[in-house]
């Protein structure tokens, strides 16, 4: 059973008791106290009147910023390890929230295999967070309360319940448009590679995406199934599958980190012999050689997104959440090909 915190600790007056105080969003509050357009003058003496009532100070000065938590999914292995996909959506969030004066607090968020939390974050137990983002993860149920009642949205992430708001990928669409590459090259013979029928939901929909395409040209599928996050493990059992039906002349991987592994492996045979389809652009995926054909994701764009979308959340949190699906686009460089005759 995963223990949630308490709540805010301490005798310092927050922001958010401020807000509460004067009966405005912790967004307002942090407008009006730092001087910034974007709320009445009315609410802007109020919130200030309230401020002066509970003795509130600000870090050092009279005003004190909007602070966000940033928690970024990592099974136990993983804890620290950096994240190709990730940082740049990090760094997306980073720019947003400078640029708005929000100050951004972060943390990593233990998940077990399914990437479903195991256990509280210190962040969550700090006072002062007005709003959290949670990259990659998927919340149960159980998983969700250690959040309490503060704004979330998730990013890259999906929960049981699906009142959170969430920015994703058009993971679908993607893996239509790569599969749908290899097929107008010609190839017949073509492996989803590194998905499963168990699979985080961004990796199920890749999976559906490309079945989709297939199913639209009359092909067989063919799964060569693994952990998307274990790249050196899917790889060979993709070396295995080709051995035995080398009959397979195109593959539509996961994700980027398993296509250049394969690409790796397999060496000059791509594409001359196999035609490989990467997802997430990642910055492997142009300097490998043979260059990765992909399905690019604008992760920094994805990063801002889902900054305005947690101030929209503090400043409005009665607003029905809402699931904002960032658009991709399928890359072509070297590593597809017709198939050999």
């Amino acid at each position: 059973m995963l223990a949630v915190a308490s709540g805010l600790t301490g005798d310092r007056v927050t922001l958010t008791e401020v807000a509460e105080h004067a009966g405005v969003s912790a967004a307002a509050a942090s407008l009006a106290l730092r001087g910034l357009a974007g709320v009445a003058e009315s609410t802007r003496q109020r919130v200030r009147a309230a401020a002066v009532d509970l003795g509130y100070r600000g870090r050092g000065s009279a005003t004190e910023q909007l602070t966000i938590g940033l928690l970024m999914k990592a099974r136990p292995h993983e804890v620290g390890a950096a994240n190709a996909f990730y940082g740049p959506v990090m760094a997306g969030i980073t720019a947003a929230a400078a640029a708005l004066a929000v100050d951004v607090r972060l943390d990593s968020l233990p998940v077990d295999e399914h990437y479903d939390p195991i256990e509280v974050p210190r962040l969550l137990e700090a006072p002062g967070i007005d709003g959290v983002l949670v990259l990659g993860a998927y919340l149960s149920a159980e998983s969700a309360r250690m959040l309490g009642k503060r704004p979330v949205v998730l990013v890259d992430g999906y929960a049981e319940d699906r009142h959170f708001a969430t920015v994703i990928t058009d993971n679908l669409d993607g893996a239509h448009q790569a599969t749908q590459r290899l097929i107008d090259l010609g190839h017949r013979r073509i492996a989803m590679v590194g998905s499963a029928p168990d699979a985080f939901p961004s990796i199920l929909d890749r999976r559906a995406g490309y079945q989709r395409a297939m199913a639209a040209a009359g092909l067989p599928t063919r799964f060569v199934d693994g952990h998307h996050d274990e790249p050196g493990d899917v790889a060979e059992r993709f070396l295995a599958a080709l051995r035995s039906d080398p009959q397979i002349t195109g593959v539509v991987a996961a994700n980027d980190d398993i296509a250049v592994t394969i690409i790796g492996e397999l060496g000059a045979r791509v594409p001359a012999e196999v035609s490989i389809v990467g997802f997430d652009d990642i910055a492997t995926a142009s300097k490998i050689r043979p260059r990765l054909d992909t399905v690019a994701v604008d992760k920094a764009a994805m990063g801002r997104l889902a900054v305005a979308m947690l101030l929209h959340r503090v400043n409005h949190p009665r607003d029905p959440s809402f699931t904002a699906v960032q658009p991709v686009e399928l890359v072509v460089r070297d590593s597809s090909a017709p198939p050999p005759r």
